[in-house]
């Protein structure tokens, strides 16, 4: 569908359908206010130089972006390349982009970054990367990307992290890599990411979270591991992150809880852990976040019973929810409902056993 043409390196060229010379955006594209620009669907031959702060090229059926094609666009803040067929990102490409501010690549067929590519992109803020076929992010990937700020690797195919591979993002806030093949976390990596408050790990092969494999992640609060085929939270794994707040385990494995597993979470104050396998927790589990945590979530389990000793020390718990339990109806209970009469939190139970009981 696509031919891309050598050209003079402040252009490229794409040849579809039509033959069309952009001579001004005002004969051809259908919003020129002056401060944005949409050109979206027109079967562009080529890019003017002299766009303005905004510029929609996604898609638009570009296969490949030579080195230099923007380096006339000094001023363009806003830059979409998304729902195109780029399979590769050459060193250059960004060159002359020292002002953009958003940078949109999702939906193209990019398999790899070399170093160096982002080098001109040093005012960033925002970098979209989704639904590529990234499998491994190597060492200084997003070298130069000192002011980025959101960084979504969503729906790609990683492996593989370098330990240096986020080097240069100390003011990341927010990075999504959920959507991947990631089988461990990759702790090295994080730990260059100390502004780093929002981190989603969902959809991954993780299965066990490694001692310290948040080390680094002073600030983090919010941690997405939903569906991440987590069976396993060793001892010190959640260790280094203190101020965590949000922590979303939904949709995994887990079957005993005990007193190693959140014990350094302190402030905490939304815990998700519905959709797992927990058979057990065991009553000193969730002591060390009695101040903090407000919500619990352990509907769509195996917990037969639960004692109240477990829900005791959380004297700030506001929302508490276990439904969907196989829950025993038999004296083990008692205990739970007893505390329960004399708490202000509303819970549900709905008897699997014995059967004279269910429902």
């Amino acid at each position: 569908r696509c031919v891309i043409l050598n050209v003079p390196f402040d252009f490229f060229l794409v040849l579809e359908k039509r033959y069309l010379e952009i001579l001004g955006c005002s004969s051809v594209c259908q919003l020129c206010t002056g401060r944005q620009i949409n050109c979206r669907n027109l079967g562009l031959s080529s890019v003017p130089k002299n766009f303005p702060e905004t510029l929609y090229l996604d898609n638009s059926g570009i296969v490949y972006v030579y080195p230099k094609a923007f380096v006339e666009l000094k001023h363009l803040y806003f830059l979409y390349l998304n729902d195109n067929f780029i399979k590769r990102l050459d060193p250059g490409m960004f060159e002359g982009l020292s002002n953009l501010r958003n940078l949109y690549l999702q939906s193209n067929q990019v398999s790899f970054v070399p170093r160096g590519v982002f080098n001109d992109l040093v005012s960033v803020q925002y970098l979209n990367l989704q639904r590529n076929r990234l499998t491994v992010l190597g060492s200084g990937t997003f070298v130069g990307m000192i002011a980025l700020r959101i960084l979504d690797l969503s729906n790609n195919e990683i492996l593989r992290i370098s330990d240096s591979g986020f080097q240069h993002l100390e003011n990341l806030d927010c990075l999504s890599l959920e959507g991947n093949n990631l089988t461990k976390v990759p702790s090295n990596a994080f730990r260059v990411l100390r502004s780093l408050k929002r981190l989603s790990l969902s959809h991954n092969h993780i299965e066990a979270i490694q001692p310290f494999a948040f080390k680094g992640l002073v600030n983090l609060e919010y941690l997405l591991l939903k569906n991440a085929r987590i069976k396993n939270v060793t001892r010190h794994g959640f260790s280094g992150i203190n101020n965590l707040k949000h922590l979303i385990l939904s949709h995994n494995g887990l079957q005993n809880l005990n007193s190693d597993t959140f014990s350094l979470l302190k402030n905490l104050i939304h815990l998700q852990l519905d959709r797992n396998r927990i058979i057990n927790i065991d009553n000193d589990t969730f002591e060390n976040m009695g101040a903090s945590l407000k919500i619990l979530n352990l509907s769509f389990n195996n917990l037969t019973d639960l004692h109240p000793k477990v829900l005791m020390p959380l004297s700030s718990l506001t929302h508490l929810q276990a439904n969907s339990n196989p829950w025993e109806c038999n004296c083990k209970l008692l205990g739970l409902r007893d505390w329960l009469v004399s708490s202000a939190i509303t819970l549900n139970i709905y008897c699997q056993n014995p059967p004279s009981m269910r429902g």
